[in-house]
């Protein structure tokens, strides 16, 4: 492996005892040793193979073995790694791999052995070296990665708006984006959900490791377990040579953003769970087991509550999901944001010099404020690209400009078609006379018509509904979207 081990200054704690368990359930010989040689600690297997006792402990590499020289005290004089296959046990052949152990700083703080005895089989050597090769891959995409990530991904900062709406979405993400738990977002489709996920990944302690995205309505069904999960060579007829890296392997250390997760197959929701469970990959044809730590971050514009109920979304991957969810409010309920978001896509056009020579008239900002954008965010950066390829000499954006495709589509939020009906007549729930009836769903029900009734009576104005029911609207949002009563709203807004 070309990589170099990193520890912090607690090297000397790890090597005398502190979470040296793990190694003791190794089948490999693992030794670690100081910056000068010396023996710090060596596990079960280690001492087995050698015939050591504990008295071991202290003494030089030199000592203990002619090879030492060329081998440990070669790491030491190099800070390179040193791999072998001319180790020999009880006249067998083995291999030994030798790693420089380094501090933050990139000081030497010791040096780490793995011994491997041919009388493991054949077979077992072949899959650690299949094991070092992948992690190699997996290095080398991660600075790839990196490279190209570097000032690309948005922050929270990044994010143009200043209406309520969407100042409670960034307080939100950025309280949420400390844990490492999952974070669901939902939102309407170009309401700039991969945005905020990156802002999460940037506002988090993994911000320094792979952002990887992933989405899942653009995989084919029989491609979506290979590309999440990776294949080793020969899994299946027409798999690569060299075998694949799932995005998954890819996002260790880093955040993993499950765009569409609603599309996924009920049976790649199985191997989602477990994976979130344990952290550990079930790569196809792979032998032996691959763990990867990663935050997953899933969004959706689906009702997945609604996909539950519908058999179509597993209940208990969706729980497993939603620790922390975040709505992504849609353009038509922060139109305040108009203004800075048309500023900044004009400048992202044709540059900030010309664009502050860009005036945009009120007729347009009229037309703009009735329009319910169904495509959000990403709406208007067609429509302001379209009007400003054709702009004139007088840098003026008039409504002549606009796409006609939008001028037909403007329709202003509505209204009720009545008002008078804001409190529907008294009549005896179906349920009224069936003692089975399930408790949780006659609560539903009436919770839902309350919604109702509250949207009515508020004419829509989501904030006015909030205040009225006594909950926050963050609260209010999570019930119209379990409710399915959400896009009814705005539609009707």
């Amino acid at each position: 492996m070309s990589k170099l081990f990193l520890f912090g200054d607690s090297f000397e704690k790890i090597a005398t005892g502190v979470n040296t368990g793990i190694f003791d359930l190794l089948h490999t010989g693992v030794a670690l040793l100081s910056e000068v040689g010396n023996f710090l600690y060596c596990n079960k297997a280690f001492i087995d193979m050698f015939g050591f006792s504990n008295d071991v402990i202290g003494k030089n590499v030199t000592e203990i073995f002619v090879t030492g020289e060329h081998g440990v005290m070669s790491v030491i004089r190099t800070q390179q790694p040193v791999i072998s296959s001319s180790l020999t046990i009880n006249n067998e052949k083995g291999i030994s791999f030798r790693y420089p152990v380094k501090d933050d700083s990139g000081k030497l703080r010791g040096v780490v052995i793995e011994s491997i005895p041919v009388s493991l089989g054949r077979d077992k050597l072949q899959m650690l070296m299949d094991t070092l090769h992948n992690l190699e891959k997996v290095a080398q995409h991660f600075e790839q990665s990196r490279s190209k990530q570097v000032g690309r991904l948005f922050t929270f900062a990044d994010i143009i708006g200043e209406s309520k709406a969407l100042m409670e979405m960034k307080h939100l993400g950025q309280r949420f984006a400390a844990s490492h738990e999952p974070i669901l977002l939902w939102g309407e489709s170009g309401s700039g959900k991969e945005l905020v996920a990156q802002a999460l990944h940037m506002a988090s302690l993994r911000a320094d490791h792979p952002f990887v995205t992933v989405n899942c309505a653009a995989l084919p069904p029989e491609l979506i377990e290979s590309e999440l999960f990776g294949y080793d060579a020969g899994a299946f007829t027409g798999a690569r040579a060299d075998g694949l890296i799932g995005k998954f392997e890819m996002a260790n250390g880093g955040t993993i953003f499950l765009d569409e997760i609603g599309e996924l197959p009920l049976s790649i929701q199985v191997k989602l769970l477990r994976v979130l469970e344990s952290g550990e990959i079930q790569k196809i044809a792979h032998r032996g087991r691959l763990y990867s730590d990663f935050r997953l971050i899933g969004a959706t514009n689906r009702t997945l509550p609604q996909m539950v109920r519908e058999g179509k979304f597993r209940e208990d991957l969706y729980h497993r999901l939603n620790v922390f969810e975040i709505y992504i409010p849609p353009l038509r309920e922060r139109l305040e944001d108009l203004p800075l978001l048309m500023r900044y896509f004009i400048e992202q056009s044709v540059g900030g010099t010309k664009a502050k020579e860009i005036r945009v008239d009120q007729e347009v900002y009229r037309l703009f404020n009735l329009h319910s954008w169904p495509g959000n965010i990403r709406e208007l950066k067609n429509v302001l690209t379209y009007a400003l390829y054709s702009i004139s000499e007088n840098n003026i954006l008039t409504k002549e400009l606009l796409p006609t495709r939008f001028i037909n589509a403007i329709q202003p939020p509505s209204l009720p078609q009545s008002h008078t009906d804001t409190v529907p007549a008294k009549t005896t729930p179906v349920w009224a006379n069936d003692i089975n009836v399930d408790l949780y769903e006659v609560t539903s029900d009436a919770e839902r018509n309350l919604i109702k009734q509250a949207l009515k009576k508020c004419r829509y104005n989501k904030s006015s509904v909030a205040k009225k029911l006594g909950i926050s609207r963050n609260k209010l949002y999570r019930k119209l979207h379990e409710y399915g009563l959400l896009e009814a709203s705005a539609d009707d807004e």
